[in-house]
């Protein structure tokens, strides 16, 4: 007893074939789920902050700089969660000496959800010695805690 019927001719073979392997094709291409075309890590990643400014005030240094607004693949950043600082001391005995940069402080974006975002941010360092010089840079934090590039390095010296 045959369930199927059986195929005899050669061009239904063929013309079955076809028809599996174009709808093989087509649930492959249909069914892979990308919304776009695709991002590379380095794409996702904010663009490097260029303008950070560093002046000695009367609480200690105030640091400002302006809060980017892109990826680097130019696409509208959506998931900054914050800022990460970092500083380095240089020796009085010697300046030219290589001297590790140290995580300073975090400083939290707190307006992602908001219409109006702040366009400035800033962060003054009081744990500062006389006479010292420092060194800052600032990396933009995304929500998955992966860091920009470094922004722009600026020098102060605290001389209160």
């Amino acid at each position: 007893m045959r369930i199927l019927p059986r195929i005899e001719d050669r061009g239904s073979r063929i013309a079955i074939f076809h028809f599996l392997l174009l709808a093989l094709i087509a649930v492959s291409v249909i069914g892979c789920g990308s919304k776009g075309a695709l991002r590379t890590p380095e794409g996702a990643m904010p663009e490097t902050i260029k303008d950070l400014n560093g002046r000695a005030g009367n609480q200690g240094i105030n640091l400002t700089w302006t809060r980017p607004t892109r990826y680097v693949d130019g696409k509208e950043l959506n998931d900054l969660a914050g800022f990460v600082i970092f500083r380095k001391e240089l020796s009085k005995t010697c300046p030219e000496c290589p001297v590790p940069y140290r995580q300073r402080a975090a400083v939290n974006v707190e307006d992602q959800l908001k219409f109006r975002k702040g366009k400035q941010f800033g962060f003054v360092d009081q744990e500062l010695q006389p006479q010292t010089i420092y060194r800052y840079r600032v990396f933009s934090k995304l929500m998955d805690d992966s860091l920009s590039d470094p922004s722009n390095e600026v020098q102060v010296v605290w001389k209160p």
